[in-house]
């Protein structure tokens, strides 16, 4: 064959390779550290393009310079590219809110609302936090099989694909709820209804906050400043 079929892992490749290519012919130079990364300086202004497989989001002070590497991209990849333009961006999966200068808030209330619909259980009023004290307390497994307590194959798919789920959002934009996230992931072979209980406070906690934003603003690019909320270091 002379053409590569979409989702075949060579495809992929073919195509980076491809684009790669592409950009190096209108002056871009791949960055050091991240090989999904190009840089160009236009007018004394960087120009960025960042992609995951073929989604691009290509960045630049000026519309009319991005406009020219739309067209230069149309010509090698045919005119029905699909744009995106403005302040309100779902870049995978990711909602970007650029409307405040300086300022891109980050959020992903389409998908946990997803997680809720896929819960088979009512999740109920709100929680103040992600975990209790008791989060790293565990039943022990023969213990929880003697009391039946462990959960049945159905639930125990369902607390699976609900930690899966969590753990997409917990590595993008819910920080908050990583360190109860990573506990719920070491247990998923084998559950029992303590970390049921636990899944559901972290449910709880995100319906409570389904509205949070993790927000990134930069003033001076010469300094970089991180905030962690003390408590949920203990």
């Amino acid at each position: 064959m002379r053409k590569a079929m979409y989702g075949l892992l060579r495809s992929a490749l073919l195509f980076y390779l491809r684009l790669v290519k592409d950009l190096h012919e209108f002056g871009f130079e791949l960055n050091p550290y991240d090989p999904c990364v190009a840089n160009k300086i236009v007018d004394g202004t960087q120009m960025t393009v960042v992609w995951h497989v073929d989604d691009l989001k290509i960045s630049h002070k000026k519309k009319s310079e991005i406009d020219k590497l739309l067209t230069y991209l149309k010509s090698k990849y045919g005119q029905g590219l699909v744009v995106h333009e403005g302040d309100l961006h779902d870049y995978l999966g990711v909602d970007h809110d650029y409307s405040e200068k300086g300022v891109v808030k980050l959020s992903m209330i389409k998908h946990i609302d997803r997680i809720f619909k896929d819960f088979p259980d009512e999740i109920g009023k709100s929680a103040a936090t992600p975990a209790a004290d008791h989060l790293f307390q565990v039943r022990d497994p023969e213990e929880a099989k003697r009391d039946g307590k462990l959960l049945d194959i159905q639930r125990k798919k369902d607390f699976h694909h609900s930690v899966a789920q969590l753990l997409f959002v917990s590595t993008r934009v819910r920080r908050d709820i990583q360190t109860a996230v990573a506990f719920l992931t070491t247990r998923v072979k084998r559950p029992d209804e303590d970390d049921w209980g636990k899944l559901k406070r972290v449910l709880k906690y995100l319906k409570g906050t389904l509205h949070m934003k993790l927000v990134l603003s930069v003033d001076e690019l010469g300094i970089i400043r991180w905030w962690v909320d003390a408590s949920y270091c203990t």
